[in-house]
């Protein structure tokens, strides 16, 4: 994934819930891994985990066209569960917004011109 450690781009709901999954695995282990060794290295870990899981979670809000500061509301209790679903079930916007191409490379769809009836002259 180009850009993995930056805030800038779009990503689409599969790795979005990919690489959360495997940010959630692999934080997991290390922390009971060094849990019994040093608790200022799993207090690092844990630091670390929510600035690579932020990077996931901007990306993803940019992709529903809404600005990286909404990561924020995610400390608001109940909203957080509304936004946390929106952010793994709501489809991307279509075609370029703001922040980016689509990940998906999809383009607006334009509708056709409507049938008009011919006038007389």
């Amino acid at each position: 994934m180009k850009g993995f450690f930056s805030y800038n781009g779009r990503l689409n709901r599969q790795p979005y819930f990919w690489y959360g999954l495997l940010i959630l695995v692999i934080f997991s282990i290390l922390i009971v891994i060094f849990q019994h060794v040093s608790t200022l290295l799993v207090r690092v870990l844990d630091v670390l985990d929510l600035v690579v899981a932020s990077f996931l979670v901007v990306k993803r809000l940019h992709d529903l066209n809404r600005p990286g500061w909404h990561y924020w509301l995610l400390i608001i209790p109940l909203y957080n569960i509304y936004l946390g679903l929106v952010l793994i079930f709501q489809k991307g916007t279509v075609g370029p917004n703001p922040y980016g191409e689509d990940p998906l490379g999809q383009t607006p769809q334009t509708p056709a011109p409507a049938m008009t009836p011919p006038t007389a002259q």
